[in-house]
This record gives C-alpha cells, sequence and structure tokens, in this order.
C-alpha cells in the first residue's frame, strides 16, 4: 500500500487537465455506488489505470454503467447536484456528461447470467463477452476507487475494431497500444488464442448504413474445428 506521502507526491505530478478527469473518475464512482450499480472504464484510460499512473494526457472518457437505464434518473441528478451537465443520447442509449470543458459518455451494460452486454449503440449495437473479464473489486488509481473493464476486453477491440465499428481507420498509436496490452496479457498468463473466442458482436445500426455483412454476428475469432465439443 502507498504511504500518504508518496500518494502526495505522485498527486503533485499530474497535469491539471488530468487531475480534473482524475475528480471525475472519483465522482463516477462515488454516483454509481450510490445508485447501488456499477460503472466500468474502457478506452484511453484503460493503460494508464493498469499501470496506476497517468501515461498521456486525456482529452474524454469512456465507461459503461450497469442497467443505466434503471439509475438513469437518480445518476443523471447525482452528476447535476455535483455542477455537471448532462445529456442522454436516445437514440444510442449513451450518457454524456460535462464540466469545464472535460466530457465522459456512458454506454449501457446489461447482463445475462455470466455473458455481459456492452450496448454499445442502444438497440442497435451489443458487444457481449464474458462478465468475469471486468472488475470484481476496484482498483485504486492515485488514491481514487475506479472499477476497469480490463486488459482483455481492450485488447479485443483495439485488435478486432471493426466488431463493433464499421468506418473506423486505425492509428499509429493503436500498435504501440495493442504491444503494450500483449505484455500485460503475458505477465497475466492470458493468450488471446483463448479468450478471442469468447467475444462476439451484433449491429444491426451498420446493416442500415450499408454493410450487408453484418447481418451476421462479428466475431474476433472463429472457433476452430479443434475447439469445438463434438
Amino acid at each position: 500500500m502507498l504511504c500518504l506521502s508518496s500518494v502526495l507526491v505522485s498527486y503533485m505530478d499530474i497535469s491539471p487537465n488530468n487531475r480534473r478527469y482524475l475528480e471525475f473518475i472519483k465522482d463516477i464512482y462515488e454516483i454509481s455506488a450510490s445508485c447501488a450499480t456499477t460503472t466500468y472504464i474502457w478506452g484511453g484510460f484503460t493503460l494508464d489505470i493498469l499501470k496506476s499512473r497517468f501515461l498521456r494526457e486525456h482529452h474524454d472518457l469512456d465507461g459503461f454503467t450497469l442497467n443505466l437505464l434503471d439509475v438513469l434518473p437518480k445518476v443523471t441528478e447525482l452528476y447535476e447536484d455535483r455542477g455537471y451537465e448532462t445529456e442522454f443520447n436516445r437514440d444510442f442509449d449513451i450518457l454524456g456528461i460535462h464540466k469545464e470543458g472535460l466530457h465522459a459518455s456512458f454506454n449501457r451494460l446489461e447482463s445475462d447470467g455470466d455473458t455481459a452486454m456492452w450496448r454499445h449503440i442502444g438497440n442497435e449495437g451489443t458487444v457481449y463477452f464474458p462478465m468475469d473479464w471486468l472488475d470484481k473489486i476496484a482498483r485504486d488509481f492515485y488514491g481514487t476507487r475506479v472499477f476497469l473493464a480490463g486488459a482483455k476486453l481492450e485488447y479485443c477491440l483495439k485488435t478486432n475494431i471493426r466488431m463493433f465499428n464499421a468506418e473506423w481507420v486505425s492509428r499509429d498509436k493503436d500498435n504501440e497500444i495493442i504491444k503494450r496490452l500483449e505484455e500485460i496479457l503475458a505477465a497475466e498468463k492470458s493468450d488471446p488464442e483463448e479468450f478471442l473466442t469468447q467475444i462476439w458482436s451484433y449491429n444491426p445500426f451498420w446493416i442500415k448504413r450499408g454493410y450487408p455483412q453484418y447481418a451476421m454476428p462479428v466475431v474476433a475469432r472463429p472457433l476452430l474445428p479443434h475447439d469445438k465439443k463434438t
């Protein structure tokens, strides 16, 4: 456990921009807990949280909230009580919060037994993966508690971006992120060839926009013949 002085020294090294995002993370955790739900962070903050330090400047924050529609009125009220401006996109079921030029967005997350269902485009797009990929216990990030979607999900999304975005153009920095995620997964003894078979998506949103291949579920890696039970 870090001593208080170490936490304070580390905090003083954080840029003003990232300090404000750290306040976002604190509020997200506390408001979610007050509403008996959990918000999991994914996307650009993943590596920072996994490494327990800010690695770069951030310009947005992404998460998904368990049973968002059920708790929407309460979480909206609580964010506004803390000075956030809020907006809810009813087409895609995305809650946005804004403060001092910074913003965060939250999608719906639901569960069906052991399966997580991330409604990344509301009812028009869902990514399915094991619930146990998500943090069961909050992590510590500069003395702030946070739940993370985790390295497995982030790796799957980074290496199979077309699972949920037909028009995404890969960036140079994505290859570096993938490399660092591979190092983390190797240290955890997690083999992508095993867990890539556990995630898939279905996106009618893209079918309607001229991508007929999305009429079928999209998988990160199809099961090979020797994977299947006979």
